[in-house]
């Protein structure tokens, strides 16, 4: 079965390779970028592993390497000794690892193609590996398996959406879930659906979310822009951030500011597109229906005697949590088209109420808590988003209960990272 997997690996990669290189073109990490994938690192950088415990940390985009950052810092004051390789599969998600201070190096990870993996684990000889989320790469498990290197899944979900799926091709999965040392699951439900696929059930822990770990930073603490673009742009102005928008999205949200100056609200949003590189459609959308907006990577740099900015377009990467610092309203993108939502905790952990869409099935049960304590709204269309908006805008009481309802469901549900810290140890000692 892995030699037809393999086979099937190495024709996609010389396809894959090539647009990986591409792909990193506007990063200026291409080479460097399609070398590591390929099992090939520096000399420099893994002389800072040798002789050293080595904790390997593996993520595939933003939301999971922002995830891993509590338990990152957990094992470097738990393990001051050690070393922290951190590893993504995109080019935005190597970006934000590269912000983790307690990260000792950060690289792409492998292709999933024997030699390639294997290479990989020669070079960087980890002591455990712990993958974020739901990273199954069949190679990846079994050579750290053959290698007698224990695996951890943390901070584990299993979607609703890619349940079934997992399911439709079980007979392969399990075989793969039984070489995993320890499971610790974000909720009761994930920890079900986990053994279903058959995770053995004595290896399977609900630990809770590590998102609820993440640093609290309050509201207004938080400097992006300087005062005075602060004050051209957003003084006396009602400041809604719309977060990892998608496609579809920003017509909804246009549509719901030119409704909002309608009705004599100062509206001014803030679009964050989930990917970088949708800020040109969004832009030629903007200028279609002739907005005046800004992008952030211009800022300070603009004409003076220009026309008033109406929108600010996030066009860089890793700034997302700093505008919702800045934000009066927050909402979540991701939700108001087909595609299941995006982080819910980051907003609510700068104390501002938090709107999302109705398709929000990647984050269900954070949902459910948000709009169960009160720090959440769901709208099931573009009109009731206004309606919100329109009744958060009137009532600054009503914004500062959400907020408020918001950072007490964080501070009531922390406690993942010290959990699966915990299992990290049990399988240390183990070893020993």
């Amino acid at each position: 079965m892995y030699l037809l997997y393999d086979l099937i690996l190495f024709v996609a990669s010389l396809f894959l390779v090539p647009y990986a290189f591409i792909k990193g073109l506007p990063y200026g990490n291409s080479l460097k970028g399609v070398c590591q994938r390929l099992g090939f690192y520096s000399g420099f950088d893994l002389q800072a592993l040798c002789g050293k415990q080595v904790f390997w940390v593996h993520a595939a985009s933003v939301g999971e390497v922002r995830a891993s950052f509590p338990l990152i810092k957990a094992l470097k004051d738990k393990f001051p000794e050690s070393r922290i390789v951190l590893s993504g599969m995109t080019f935005t998600g190597q970006q934000v690892a590269c912000e983790a201070a307690d990260v000792d190096l950060v690289v792409f990870s492998p292709f999933d193609l024997s030699l390639v993996v294997k290479r990989s684990f020669r070079l960087i000889q980890p002591d455990v590996v712990i993958i974020i989320e739901t990273e199954i790469w069949p190679n990846f498990i079994r050579i750290a398996e053959e290698n007698s290197i224990p695996l951890v899944l943390a901070n584990g979900r299993i979607s609703k959406k890619s349940f079934p799926r997992y399911l439709s091709i079980k007979s392969l999965v399990k075989p793969l879930l039984e070489k995993i040392s320890a499971f610790a699951m974000q909720d009761a439900t994930c920890a079900r659906r986990i053994k279903a696929l058959g995770a053995p059930p004595e290896l399977v822990q609900v630990t809770g979310n590590m998102k609820f770990d993440l640093p609290v930073s309050m509201p207004g603490t938080v400097a992006i822009l300087d005062d005075q673009v602060k004050k051209k742009l957003l003084a006396g102005k009602f400041v809604w951030v719309a977060g990892s928008i998608r496609s579809g999205e920003a017509e909804i949200l246009l549509q719901c500011h030119k409704q909002l100056i309608s009705r004599g609200i100062p509206s001014f949003p803030i679009f964050a597109p989930r990917h970088p590189g949708c800020c040109i459609s969004v832009a030629e959308l903007l200028k279609k229906e002739d907005i005046p907006f800004a992008l952030r990577s211009s800022l300070g740099k603009e004409k003076k005697g220009g026309e008033e900015v109406q929108i600010l377009l996030v066009d860089t990467v890793g700034e997302l949590t700093k505008f919702y610092a800045l934000a009066d309203v927050i909402f979540v993108g991701g939700s108001l088209v087909p595609v299941g939502g995006h982080n819910l905790l980051e907003p609510a952990q700068q104390g501002k109420p938090v709107l999302f869409g109705s398709h929000i099935s990647n984050f269900k049960e954070i949902s459910r808590l948000l709009l169960a304590c009160g720090g959440g709204i769901k709208v099931g269309s573009g009109d009731e988003l206004v309606s919100c908006l329109v009744e958060l805008y009137r009532n600054e009481q009503l914004c500062d209960q959400m907020g408020q309802a918001g950072l007490t469901l964080i501070r009531e549900n922390v406690g993942a990272t010290e959990k699966t810290l915990s299992s990290i140890c049990r399988i240390l000692e183990s070893k020993k």
